[in-house]
């Protein structure tokens, strides 16, 4: 009695959620034709679409009321509803191409401007290379915004230096790939914004560009010496107005200290490679992620901050500045109506919000540009790869973890919910990305799938039980590998070491106890990872 009851109010929930889920789409179709650059008719339509996960569940639970053996309907509606987005994501992953030049370039590496917002050379070990490979590149000028006077002066004493190595040919640079003495044209200027913040540390670079086009770069990212050619050919076409690129991460030697025995330099290198192929596997995932994505629909989970381009007339002004600067997040105005009414009682008559923001800036800048009627183009190429340090040790990688998952809970309900623009944009986007990158937390899942299998009737009058389960297993465990396979194809050991040997699988499952934990203090403003006074 108490199976049957418990079906019908699954039954229940799952009609309820339906309903909500079309009532939701009908004014997702009003809102759009609101809009200026509202959708064609065959769009709005098509947000009817967006019913089709409430409506799965729905007839999954009707089907599961009627069945032998509800669990394996639960079971299986359970496996496609993990594992669709994956099955779309590679299909649109093998067509992805990226945008290529067609007769002469309209913008070149003259129509750019490359703004690194930096706290200062010292202690970091790819200053010289990442002003080598932009200086490589030739783009017409190179800002510095830096956030104190001292840092003003380490760059300008390493500046000189670096120009004159690269003039000379004698940079590790140039010599890794084969370049030859290069008379640099670029013009480099060192500016101070007096923060440490980085998006008003951009901003305050804003005022040097009169090129075309802006590019935003990380103090430690590594261009490819072919980077700005590989990149600008994506705005060939006008409505493109932000520009990503291939992310990697640097392979970082392994640790040797004579002072201590071999099994404690083999487990220290061990741990080392560990954190370092964790980052590199954290940056491949997004580079799958985006690809797939940006050839489905044109859509994007976030433009790396790390190093973007963006035509300089869409942030160049005063309302995407004030807007840049005092982003809030659960800012309500409306809380006045409801301390008018009597509601709200002490909390007043508004709710303050937290920020303004200092990270998620590169999540700001990919929402910003289209609500703005602008489209995102990613190009992952070889060329168009910047390289990066990414799970170094000693370490800061988990707090960056912390930092990049809170910006998830803080970011997609707003470009879901406030903004909305994604979803007649970005239709496939939303559900392969926007929303389960909020509940996918791999251990809970995997976990249920499990259970779900030990609870059906085919699994309790199998002969070969333990079959099944090592069965499943042993495909959860595969597919983890869809995503991260560049990686393990360019390092094989890696695959054997941090694979086989499962540290990658455990890895993603404190990962999702840590998006448990960051999802309930996503108010967290903190530059994790990046301490600054």
């Amino acid at each position: 009695m108490s199976g049957l009851a418990t079906m019908h109010w699954t039954i229940a929930a799952a009609s309820m959620l339906t309903a909500g889920s079309v009532l939701w789409t009908i004014f997702l179709m009003f809102d759009a034709h609101r809009r200026l650059d509202r959708p064609s008719l065959l769009a709005t339509l098509g947000l009817l679409c967006h019913a089709i996960p409430s409506v799965f569940l729905l007839a999954t639970t009707m089907v599961a009321e009627e069945a032998h053996d509800p669990p394996f309907v639960w079971l299986v509606a359970l496996l496609v509803f993990r594992y669709w987005r994956t099955l779309v994501n590679i299909f649109f992953w093998f067509r992805y191409k990226p945008a290529v030049a067609k007769g002469d370039l309209k913008i070149t590496a003259n129509d750019c401007t490359v703004i690194v917002p930096t706290v200062g050379p010292t202690g970091n070990t790819e200053f010289a290379e990442m002003v080598t490979a932009i200086l490589v590149n030739r783009p017409a000028c190179l800002v510095f915004s830096t956030n104190t006077k001292d840092a003003q002066e380490q760059v300008n004493m390493v500046k000189s230096t670096i120009v004159a190595d690269v003039e000379a040919g004698n940079t590790t640079y140039q010599k890794q790939h084969g370049l030859g003495p290069l008379e640099v044209s670029t013009k480099i200027s060192v500016e101070n914004a007096q923060v440490s913040n980085k998006r008003q540390q951009v901003v305050h670079g804003f005022q040097k560009v009169d090129t075309e086009i802006l590019i935003m770069a990380d103090d430690t990212a590594v261009w490819h010496p072919r980077f700005l050619e590989a990149t600008l050919p994506a705005f060939a076409s006008n409505k493109v107005g932000f520009v990503g690129t291939r992310k990697w991460v640097k392979r970082l030697p392994r640790p040797y200290d004579p002072t201590i025995n071999c099994f404690a330099n083999l487990w220290s290198q061990y741990v080392a490679g560990f954190w370092n192929t964790m980052g590199g596997l954290y940056l491949v995932r997004h580079n799958f992620e985006i690809q797939a994505t940006n050839t489905a629909d044109g859509g994007v989970f976030c433009v790396s901050g790390r190093s973007s381009l963006i035509r300089t007339e869409i942030v160049n002004k005063d309302e995407f500045t004030k807007a840049f600067l005092n982003e809030y997040i659960l800012r309500f105005q409306w809380f006045e109506c409801l301390a008018w009414l009597g509601w709200l009682g002490w909390f007043g008559k508004d709710f303050p919000g937290w920020g303004p923001i200092t990270a998620d800036d590169d999540n700001f800048l990919t929402r910003w540009v289209i609500d703005h009627g602008k489209d995102v183009k990613m190009q992952c190429s070889e060329e168009a790869t910047m390289t990066t340090i990414l799970g170094k040790y000693p370490l800061k990688f988990p707090e960056q973890c912390q930092r990049w998952s809170r910006t998830t809970f803080r970011q997609n309900p707003i470009a879901l919910f406030v903004d909305r623009t994604i979803w007649w944009k970005w239709p496939l986007t939303v559900w392969t990305t926007y929303f389960p990158w909020l509940y996918n937390a791999a251990f809970f899942w995997d976990g249920l799938a499990v259970y779900t299998l030990t609870q059906t009737t085919l699994y309790a009058e199998s002969s070969r039980p333990m079959a099944l389960l090592c069965g499943l297993i042993v495909f959860i465990w595969a597919t983890k590998l869809v995503k991260t396979i560049p990686w393990f194809w360019e390092y094989p050991m890696d695959f054997f070491l941090y694979f086989v040997i499962p540290a990658y699988p455990l890895f993603a499952y404190w990962h999702s106890f840590l998006k448990v934990y960051t999802a309930f203090t996503f108010w967290d403003l903190a530059w994790s990872g990046r301490k600054l006074k």
